[in-house]
């Protein structure tokens, strides 16, 4: 999680209440500015966790400079990610894009945190 929202980024995560179908936090844009906060909640089970392919491939993302904001910067067929075919790079992008991390403000779910293509 802190490595997704770090992509988009945040400098830092504060983490909240962690419950057995959701984690709850702040994201932290800038440490000096109490204005640079945003919180979050991710509704999610063990199963839509991300695995090791896409925290791979969003290490890769975030090290290259691949963002644009929420957007991938590049199309995907022209990613090359060490050590990782095209069949395992297409499905781990499919997970990093079915990641979706609401916004919190005033206690309501408005916003969401993703990633496109």
């Amino acid at each position: 999680m802190e490595l997704f929202l770090g992509a988009l980024g945040a400098r830092q995560v504060v983490w909240g209440q962690i419950t057995h179908d959701s984690i709850a936090g702040t994201v932290i844009y800038d440490p000096n500015d109490p204005e640079e906060r945003q919180d979050f909640i991710w509704h999610m089970d063990e199963k839509e966790a991300p695995y090791e392919d896409v925290t791979t491939l969003l290490k890769h993302i975030k090290e290259n400079g691949l963002l644009n904001g929420d957007k991938l910067a590049v199309p995907i067929a022209e990613i090359e990610v060490a050590n990782m075919d095209e069949g395992t790079k297409g499905k781990a992008f499919d997970k990093l894009f079915a990641v979706s991390v609401n916004m919190v403000d005033e206690g309501e779910e408005t916003d969401r945190y993703f990633i496109h293509e």
